[in-house]
């Protein structure tokens, strides 16, 4: 079994490198079902999800969220993304703090943040801090602390353009290689022809690796209910999800199909704290 994990971890490595669903890669968790049902276009999202996303989008929540998200990557054991985050607004900006961790005790990843975003008349920036640490079975573990950048913004009520930088500070691992963290960089747009259609569009750049497209279409059923699909130009993936939107529960669902290494599932469930009649 170990000896299956090991090369499944190689596969792995090979196509996160490539942004393969967008999965989980150093300084770049995107996460949130909602996110990864429309093939990870993110950068316009102004949600809870934006902590992991777009830090730029937090400043677009009214009152203080909970979310938690669970991806199961190809069905492999010890192949699990997890993710917790709270977002609260005050009346000077909105604050967030969120972790992630990837993998088992052979391999895994984590990344504690902490982040800042607020809305200056039709502009929504955010900053946020990270402390990422790697750790390796038999080989130890290694950390680095780097910084991004986000910011939304809104061209007319229909339209709206955003851009995130990863690790703009051009940190490295603190091992004996000196390792460089990867700095990405995503711009995309959002434009709602109608109010019950969302389309996205999104262009992402590690930029050691060539760009990829990505795209998503978000329906709104009924305004409790939403369905989504999304896909990603390199390698090709398509994905698909659905929404339930209670009174304070968001509860999302997505698939990623990939024609080689199969499919990934996540769930995440949102919980808004504060009554939307609390100030």
């Amino acid at each position: 079994m170990d000896s299956m994990k090991v090369i499944f971890l190689l596969l792995y490595f090979l196509f996160a490198l490539q942004s393969y669903y967008s999965i989980a890669q150093v300084g770049d968790p995107n996460f949130g079902a909602r996110s990864k049902s429309l093939g990870n276009t993110n950068s316009n999202l102004a949600d809870e999800w934006a902590m992991f996303n777009n830090v730029g989008g937090i400043s677009g929540l009214e009152k203080g969220t909970i979310c938690f998200g669970y991806d199961k990557l190809l069905g492999i054991e010890g192949f699990d993304r997890i993710a917790v985050g709270i977002v609260q607004p005050f009346k000077f900006g909105t604050t967030g703090i969120s972790v992630y961790r990837f993998g088992d005790d052979l391999y895994n990843e984590g990344l504690v943040s902490a982040a800042f975003g607020n809305k200056i008349g039709f502009v929504r920036l955010g900053i946020r801090a990270n402390y990422f640490q790697m750790r390796i079975n038999e080989f130890g573990t290694t950390n680095a602390l780097f910084l991004d950048f986000g910011g939304i913004v809104e061209l007319i009520p229909s339209l709206s353009f955003g851009a995130y930088i990863s690790n703009f500070t051009l940190s490295k691992m603190q091992n004996s290689e000196k390792t460089n963290l990867p700095v990405i960089m995503k711009i995309g747009f959002s434009y709602t022809p109608v109010s019950v259609v969302s389309l996205n569009v999104d262009l992402y750049k590690d930029v050691d690796y060539q760009p990829i497209i990505k795209a998503g279409i978000e329906y709104a059923i009924h305004e409790k209910f939403f369905i989504r699909t999304g896909i990603n130009s390199d390698p090709f993936t398509a994905f698909f999800g659905l929404g339930v939107y209670l009174d304070r529960f968001h509860i999302d669902y997505a698939v990623g199909a990939n024609p080689y290494l199969g499919t990934t599932h996540q769930a995440s469930v949102s919980f808004m704290y504060q009554k939307k009649d609390e100030k």
